[in-house]
């Protein structure tokens, strides 16, 4: 099992058609592993801010994209894109959030789809 954390969005969910809370679960910056200040892992965090990791200057901090099994990376290797399972608050709709990253920061939703419409060329 690997170790995630949550984006938390505010979007309209293709399943009920209201603007509600998604909250989509990342590999991105996940570890069971950590610092001082506790596991990289089961924390919620909002597009834009920056996810808890490794400092700049640690070795470590290149493992940012987690696990590329989840992630299809950009051809210019700054930026990740993972398909992510997701939910809907309001009708609790199974969903795929797709999401940019830009190393342990959520910088964009590029698509918000039912989990049955999962994007073509992202693994589940």
């Amino acid at each position: 099992m690997s170790a995630y954390n949550w984006i938390i969005i505010d979007g309209r969910c293709p399943a009920c058609g209201i603007k509600a809370t998604i909250r989509a679960q990342t590999h991105v910056a996940s570890s069971y592993d950590g610092d001082a200040s506790g596991r990289f892992h089961e924390s919620e965090y909002r597009i834009g801010q920056a996810m808890r990791w490794w400092k700049r200057g640690d070795t470590r901090f290149r493992e940012w994209p987690a696990d590329r099994e989840f992630s299809r990376p950009e051809t210019n290797n700054e930026r990740e894109e993972e398909a992510c399972y997701a939910s809907c608050s309001s009708c609790g709709a199974s969903l795929c959030v797709v999401l940019r990253f830009h190393e342990n920061l959520a910088e964009a939703v590029l698509s918000i789809s039912t989990e049955e419409n999962w994007p073509d060329g992202y693994p589940k």
